[in-house]
């Protein structure tokens, strides 16, 4: 009687330790995506009377602090930079100075963070100051649905594969946390059989 309760409960144990091993592997996963941008200032596509002193970018989440692996870049319609400086990075919010003798003109700002998972994402949009630049509109309209395209791609493997953040904080790949989790279980399972032929045999 006492070897068949230990038999018992030595089977609960190995089950209950296989379902942990497996969600624990499983659970792994991020179950919410990369942070957003939700909102810039000034906002995409603003005609402004005045150029700004800076800009402001707000995110979903909180991004990394990382030297060199967020920036923000400032273009005039001619494809000259008005950026001055580092992106200054507090919470969620990322502030990019510009110069502050930036002229009436289209401008097109190009923006690359480290989201708070650990992934690269990456973005684009546009305002203008005075009247713009009439005669490159059709050309900053171009740039811009051309260089929105990649965007999607690039945070994928595509970028990650070459940024050291980014592989940081990838972590596993679920087929290869099913392949454990299921390595785990048959593991377990073999073991619970020899102790299971074991106590028989006694």
């Amino acid at each position: 009687m006492f070897k068949a309760q230990t038999a018992s409960t030595l089977t609960r144990t190995l089950v209950a330790t296989a379902a942990l091993t497996a969600a624990s592997l499983l659970g792994a996963t991020p179950a919410s995506a990369h942070d957003e941008l939700i909102s810039t200032n000034p906002a995409d596509g603003a005609t402004l009377t005045q150029a700004p002193a800076s800009l402001e970018l707000t995110y979903s989440g909180d991004i990394m602090d990382v030297d060199g692996a967020n920036q923000v870049r400032v273009t005039n319609a001619a494809g000259d930079s008005v950026t001055a400086g580092e992106p200054e990075i507090d919470g969620a919010v990322v502030t990019q100075d510009l110069a502050t003798a930036a002229a009436d003109d289209t401008y097109t700002v190009t923006w690359r963070v480290v989201s708070s998972d650990g992934h690269p994402i990456q973005g684009i949009f546009t305002y203008t100051v005075g009247e713009g630049s009439a005669a490159d509109n059709a050309t900053t309209q171009a740039t811009t649905t051309a260089a929105a395209e990649p965007s999607a791609e690039n945070t994928g493997s595509a970028t990650t594969a070459s940024d050291p953040v980014s592989q940081a904080g990838q972590g596993l790949s679920t087929p290869l946390k099913l392949v454990l989790a299921l390595v785990a279980v048959a593991a377990l399972g073999s073991a619970l059989t020899v102790v299971l032929v074991k106590t028989k045999r006694k």
